[in-house]
């Protein structure tokens, strides 16, 4: 490989120079040969005797790899001296696509972050500014700031724990940080549907793109009808997809309804899903527990379970539950069985928690 022979004092002005240019061997080491230093060139670098080296020398030397640990090793050496405490610390990847905030004082130079991180990670297509939630169903309000191929869609597909599942951030929620909790919901349903000889029917009012489908419908064994709901009207197209390429992947017929309506209106507008839910999942962390009194009509006579998520105040666990206990009684549901788990924390003084229930019902309805 070529190496552009500095002084060791020169090298990293040389370097910053190779890269402005493009020039410099991204992934490639500087080497160190005595008292001089090897920076490595690619090959759109002029040749050796051109102008441009000022009487250095290019010599051929065995190359180093070297793997760049972060996404800021690319940018030039002058943007790192001024800016190092300044880059942000965390982002998220949903399939190709990289979710960023650029902080305010950095977005004079936002274009070269994205192709920064466009060059090391070379399964991300596209690079968006998130500028945080919006409206009334806190969709994430984000801004292209480079695209590998020229494309601006945000549509994408995850893969999660083996299923492909299509998502976009731009217009639906979704969170693969609760990857973890779709799966515990799934073991949950699997020990509750030990008490049945039937495969069970399951309500996911607040289902988003479906995720939690993933694991519940496609097996066979474990549900038979799911009911699939989001009153976000952009979900519609990516939950049809993804529960048509679910329900190809069992193993035995089942059925699938999928709806765009205000969760609280579902037994008022199909009259004959009353009664029917063996399991209901009640994923809206804002407000879902004021949504449970128009939702416990949806629950069959027999035994279900209900899983819900709430955020609340850290110090109101013990309010919070018997607010919930409080709601199921007036509902006429008997719980035989409840427990409360944290899972994240929201802020300094909220948490996001996961309710588990199973009930009875203490009237034939």
């Amino acid at each position: 490989m070529r190496h552009l022979r500095v002084p060791s004092a020169k090298t990293a002005f040389w370097v910053e120079r190779c890269k402005e240019n493009s020039w410099y061997e991204i992934g490639s080491g500087v080497l160190s040969l005595g008292e001089e230093r090897g920076i490595p060139l690619n090959d759109s670098a002029p040749q050796d005797g051109d102008v441009v080296w000022d009487g250095f020398i290019i010599t051929e030397e065995i190359g180093t790899s070297k793997k760049t640990q972060h996404w800021t090793e690319h940018l030039l050496p002058s943007l790192l001296d001024s800016n190092t405490n300044k880059f942000p610390q965390s982002y998220e990847i949903q399939g190709d696509v990289l979710l960023i905030k650029i902080p305010e004082e950095l977005e004079n130079i936002e274009s070269e972050l994205a192709q920064a991180m466009l060059k090391q990670y070379p399964n991300v297509r596209i690079i968006c500014h998130d500028e945080g939630v919006d409206g009334e169903f806190r969709i994430r309000n984000l801004r292209v700031l480079e695209s590998r191929d020229g494309s601006t869609t945000t549509q994408t597909r995850i893969k999660e724990h083996g299923f492909f599942i299509h998502v976009d951030p731009s217009k639906t929620y979704f969170s693969g940080r609760l990857s973890e909790q779709r799966k515990m919901t799934y073991k949950a349903i699997l020990k509750f549907r030990e008490r049945f000889q039937r495969p069970l029917t399951v309500f996911d009012p607040y289902a988003g793109v479906g995720p939690s489908m993933a694991y519940l419908y496609t097996d066979s064994d474990l549900t038979e009808c799911v009911y699939v709901n989001d009153m976000n009207p952009e979900t519609r197209d990516l939950l049809e997809t993804n529960m048509n390429a679910f329900d190809k992947k069992r193993d035995a017929n089942g059925t699938y309804v999928v709806g765009t309506m205000d969760a609280r209106s579902l037994v008022s507008s199909l009259p004959e899903t009353r009664g029917m839910a063996d399991v209901l999942l009640v994923n809206l962390p804002h407000d879902g527990i004021k949504h449970l009194p128009e939702l416990l009509p949806l629950l069959s006579n027999g035994q279900v379970l209900l899983c819900g998520w709430s955020i609340i105040e850290k110090s109101e666990t013990e309010a919070f539950m018997n607010a919930l206990k409080a709601i199921l009684h007036a509902g006429n549901r008997k719980i035989e069985s409840d427990k409360l788990d944290i899972v994240k924390g929201f802020s300094a003084t909220k948490s996001m928690v996961r309710y588990e229930c199973i009930l009875s019902s203490n009237t034939n309805r």
